[in-house]
């Protein structure tokens, strides 16, 4: 063994031994980390592994420990053996690598380990139960812990019993009304009855379609086509808010008629059976045990910030797997309360602020309209949030909005959906006294890919689990990788290239199109569109998406570059300017850079401090596509809207602006 934490000596001798051991040709075992993981992910390797590689001709056999983290043996909640088993006897697997040649860089030795790791999260599918089976059985175990609270209605409290109930209920009076029909379309904001509709339909077996209703008349009209929609949960209070034509064949089912239908009769005797039958007996009843992993969980349509909406299909075990991951990295614990102002039509907010939480125990506190910062952090110091989850678009109208004590009882602002610029995290923090940790997904992960976690600091143990300005490392279960992008050959540390993502969460598919489907899914991994870094301890940073490059006289041009420069020129963290790019004859595409009204400078002043700051000559626009317009285009999650942002460019263009 080789105690990290011993003298230059001790540790010099013991590489030595090993070294020595590895040349009479015996098996030597290294334990890369140095010590425990507290933060749930895999730690950095230790220096002295990194000497054994370069003295050893033999052979690495990479080994994954899977599934420790959760056993009386980790530090999962804080505390190492001082806690009840989550199982008797409790199941670790121990998985064996190919062997890897002599000299094996110990980040491609890491990269394997994260592989194996990922591959058993895999194989551990049948045996991981369904994120709703998980429910039931938090609420046959839990029935009076707190589950959801909707304070933007009544402000209601709804224990666990009850929601379990409330939900069992609803699943009785729509059956008669949803028929055999496979998808079911929610229009509903995130909120208790929201979270009802979605926990019905799991329990039905039922495929959910949470419309997006910041979405265009059109694309809410294709989403329901391509599913095939025949019916459409919402409310009356909800619709007349955000009108809803959904088309011909259509039935829109309000939630008011439908609790109309509830008697307490029918309230008495379903909540005395989620109080005395036992979890197994109450998944028997609701028909659980019919459901298998891979059945289709829900399609959630992509935000088209740079393209065509494309419905993405999520089986329960991509949602499963994806909660199990999440649940290792920000270790949620019953007396959690998460904040959600998400929609439920985006991946994070479906998978994250809903299902997670029930997973453990914990609460959900939701409210519909994530624009009013000040109502949210007034929420969130009333009912002391401890977890948060949000876009740093959204990140901005809190910061200008909520007061100081806002958010004060917060143990984890996760950050997510678009880069969060290290000067918003900061100023966050100044004023707040948290850091905004920034993670990475997108739909078609279920969502989330990689995290950002608080550092652990604690008796003399030093673990990094954060690095501003980057996403993280892949989560538990999740392995990735940087390739070339025209070859796929893997690429080294700090050298740019595609990220791809391997693991249970990644998706079943592009629904009614398996050729889209094949594009971005070769031998498990996801090929993200996204062009990252790695560093040697298996941090990763995103430095732009492939679809955010123009090749202009031969050579690619990042869109995201020169918006940063653009910002830094002008001393906010605000998204004022967004770059895109139109056809051109002469070069083969344009940049152009739209701006909102910037008061300090003048769009020549501008233009010219963008001149100066050394970048190549391709990557400048022309003064003359320097754009105002009277405000950014942005996404019902608060990302910019790059295709509409496009657009613009275009009608500016075509008008001779």
């Amino acid at each position: 063994p080789i105690d990290g934490s011993a003298g230059p000596r001790a540790i010099v001798k013991a590489l030595r031994a090993a070294s020595e051991a590895l040349a009479k040709g015996e098996v030597v075992c290294v334990f890369a980390e140095g010590g425990i993981t507290r933060t749930g992910f895999l730690l950095p390797f230790n220096r002295g592994f990194a000497q054994i590689l370069k003295r050893s001709p033999a052979p690495i056999i990479p080994v994954c420990l899977d599934h420790v983290w959760g056993s009386i043996f980790s530090h999962q909640g804080g505390k190492f053996l001082w806690k009840w088993p989550q199982k008797i006897p409790y199941p670790v697997t121990i998985a064996f690598g190919k062997p890897l040649p002599p000299g094996t860089p110990p980040i491609q030795v890491r990269q394997a380990i994260q592989k194996l790791s990922a591959d058993c999260s895999i194989a551990r599918i049948p045996q991981r139960p369904l994120v709703h089976r998980q429910f039931v059985t938090m609420a046959a175990r839990h029935p009076l812990r707190r589950c959801l609270v909707d304070p933007s209605s009544s402000g209601r409290i709804f224990r666990y019993g009850e929601a379990l109930a409330g939900a069992w209920i609803l699943t009785r009076l729509l059956r008669p009304v949803l028929g055999d029909s496979p998808m079911v379309g929610v229009w509903l904001p995130p909120s208790a009855g929201a979270a009802f509709a979605n926990i019905a339909l799991a329990l039905m077996g039922k495929t959910s379609v949470n419309l997006n209703y910041t979405g265009s008349a059109d694309a809410v009209r294709s989403a329901i086509g391509q599913c095939g929609l025949r019916q459409i949960l919402t409310s009356r209070l909800f619709t007349a808010k955000m009108e809803l034509d959904p088309g011909p064949g259509v039935e829109l089912v309000y939630l008011e008629d439908v609790r109309k239908q509830v008697t307490a009769w029918m309230r008495l005797r379903t909540i005395a059976a989620v109080v005395l039958l036992p979890a197994w007996i109450l998944a028997r009843r609701l028909g659980l045990h019919r459901h298998r992993p891979d059945d289709l969980a829900t399609v959630i349509f992509s935000s088209g910030s740079t393209g065509d909406p494309k419905g993405v299909m999520l089986t329960h075990a991509n949602l499963a797997a994806n909660a199990e991951s999440m649940i290792q990295a920000i270790d949620p614990r019953p007396s959690d309360r998460v904040l959600g102002i998400l929609p439920l039509f985006h991946s994070f907010g479906y998978t994250v602020t809903l299902w997670v939480p029930m997973q453990v125990g914990a609460s959900s506190i939701f409210y519909p309209d994530p624009r009013q910062a000040k109502e949210i952090g007034a929420i969130c110091r009333k009912h002391r949030c401890t977890l948060f989850l949000i876009t740093p678009t959204l990140l901005r109208f809190c910061l200008k909005r909520c007061e100081p004590e806002d958010f004060k009882s917060l143990r984890l602002l996760m950050v997510g959906a678009e880069k969060l610029p290290q000067k918003l995290a900061q100023e966050f923090k100044d004023r707040f006294g948290i850091l905004p940790m920034e993670g990475y997904g997108c739909t078609e992960l279920s969502p989330v890919a990689a995290a950002n976690v608080p550092n652990w600091e604690e008796c003399g143990v030093h673990q990094i689990g954060n690095k501003p300005g980057t996403i993280g490392q892949p989560v538990p279960g999740v392995a990735a990788k940087v390739v070339h992008p025209d070859t796929m050959t893997p690429l080294g540390p700090n050298q740019e290239g595609m990220l791809l993502i391997y693991g249970g969460n990644v998706m079943k598919g592009y629904l009614n199109k398996p050729d889209a489907t094949q594009q971005v899914v070769r031998d498990g991994w996801y090929i993200t569109g996204d062009i990252a870094r790695y560093d040697e301890d298996g941090f990763l940073t995103i430095t732009d998406r492939l679809a955010r490059f123009s090749k202009i006289g031969g050579e690619m041009v990042p869109h995201q570059k020169i918006e940063d420069e653009l910002h830094q020129i002008l001393g906010t963290t605000e998204r004022i300017v967004v770059v895109t790019a139109v056809p051109d004859e002469r070069k083969g595409e344009r940049l152009i850079v739209l701006h909102t009204p910037v008061e300090s400078m003048n769009t020549h002043q501008l233009w010219e401090k963008l001149n100066d700051r050394g970048l190549p000559n391709l990557w400048l626009p022309g003064e003359r596509d320097f754009i105002q317009i009277p405000e950014m285009p942005v996404l019902g999650t608060g990302k910019v809207d790059l295709k509409r942002a496009k657009e613009m460019a275009l009608e500016h263009t075509r008008n001779g602006d």
